[in-house]
Order: C-alpha cells, then structure tokens, then sequence
C-alpha cells in the first residue's frame, strides 16, 4: 500500500513537471527525458528548470538558488554595476514589473549604450507599457547593429511592435524579411499568422505547405527541435481551411 501510495505521488509529480514544460515551451528534449527515465528526468527538470521560479529557494548543496528580488535591490543600492542593474531590471520583467525595470535599465544603457540586450529589454518595457513609438528606433538600432542578434528576437518583437503601433504593413514587412532571413519554421509560422490577420490566407495556405513539407524532408535532430512549430503550424492550416470553408 506504501508503495502503491509513493507511485502515485511520483505519477501527480512527474504530470506537473510534464504540464510544467508545456506551459513554458520547454526545449523538445525535456519531454524525452522525462519519459524515457519516469522517476529521474522529473526529478531533473525539477532541479534544472523549475527550481529557478523559487526565488531563494536552495537545494544545497547541489544546486544553487537564485538571489531573492530583495537581495538583487540591495546590490543595486550597493553596487549599482551594469551587471547588477540587469539582473534586477530583467527580474522585475518576469514578474510583469516593466514600469519598475525601465529606469535600471536606462541607467544601465548610459554605462553601456551598444549594450543589445538592454536595448532590447528596454524595448520590451516600452511596449508593454504601451509604447511601441519608444520601442521601434530602440529595435532598428539592434538590427542595424547585428540583424541575426539572439536568434533574431530583435525581428521577432519588432514585427509585434509595429502592430502594436497599427502599422500592419510594416509588422508584414518585417514577418517576411525574417522568414528570407532565416526561414525556421517558428518564422514561418508568424508570417502565417500574419497573412492570415491581413486575410491574405492563400499565401498563409502555401507558406505552411513549403514549410511542412521541408520539415518533412529535414534531418531527425532539426524534426525534434522544431516538433512543437509544426504541430501550431498545422493548427494554422486547419484554421486556414475552416475560415476557406465559412
């Protein structure tokens, strides 16, 4: 009965952690891992993934936690470094604080101004504050700088931001730059969403045609990486043709 009991336990456990990954697009490999070793790769996910969202939590000695919201102020009133002000800024962004994290992070730029990533989370802040005309020249100067930078998020967020703006031709312009310039199928998947936002659903049609078909033909290890993007892209396909069918 004991260990009946134990089993279940591990079972709610290894379920949260699997819900856990999905919620947070995980990387394809932790659904692998926690599959194939049921009581061990929960257990890892756990420790290497899940344990950050518990700010100060510490697993000693194994795996240390991350420095509480109030220890990251206080650094910032003692050492008020470029590397201590972002730390501060970007924790404050995770917990929606953008208003908070702009100040840091614009103190931060002075000491740094070709420092990308805190253009970028500066940009962040502004359009989720609702201020896409203070985000976009603060993404144009990333991309001009190092137009693939992150994988390209620069792109990604200013297609988002111009919409944000109601330039709608401008976030299509930038969804299909981003698509020659890197055609992934996660790309391919927004310049989809935003043809289909445009009504332009024959050229969403074939877009998703060409990309799953290269997914089709692309090496096992790129299928894995990019499993989750095909599955929303054949969502958007069946999308395409209920609205075709209406």
């Amino acid at each position: 009965m004991e260990y009946e009991f134990l089993g279940l336990v591990q079972l709610g456990f290894t379920v949260w952690m699997l819900v856990d990954a999905y919620r947070r697009q995980a990387d394809t490999i932790w659904y692998f891992i926690i599959f194939m070793f049921p009581f061990v790769g929960a257990w890892a996910y756990f420790i290497a993934v899940k344990l950050n969202d518990f700010s100060g939590m510490r697993l000693w000695p194994f795996v240390p936690g991350r420095p509480s919201l109030e220890e990251l102020r206080y650094r910032v009133e003692q050492t008020p470094t470029l590397a201590s002000r972002l730390e501060l800024a970007e924790r404050l962004m995770e917990r929606g604080q953008h208003a908070e994290a702009i100040p840091l992070l614009e103190a931060a730029h002075q000491q740094e101004p070709e420092h990308c990533q805190i253009v970028f989370d500066l940009a962040v802040c502004h359009s989720e504050q609702g201020h896409p005309e203070r985000s976009l020249p603060l993404l144009d100067r990333i991309i001009q700088r190092d137009r693939s930078w992150s994988d390209y998020q620069a792109w990604r967020l200013l297609a988002a931001t111009r919409a944000q703006a109601g330039d709608s031709q401008g976030a299509l312009a930038a969804c299909r730059e981003l698509a020659r310039l890197a055609p992934t199928m996660q790309n391919s998947c927004l310049l989809v969403e935003r043809l289909i936002a445009e009504g332009k659903t024959d050229e969403a049609a074939t877009v998703l045609e060409d990309s799953l078909e290269s997914y089709r033909f692309a090496p096992r290890s790129s299928r894995r990486r990019n499993r989750r993007w095909a599955r929303h892209a054949r969502r958007l396909q069946k999308r395409i043709h209920a609205t075709s069918r209406a």
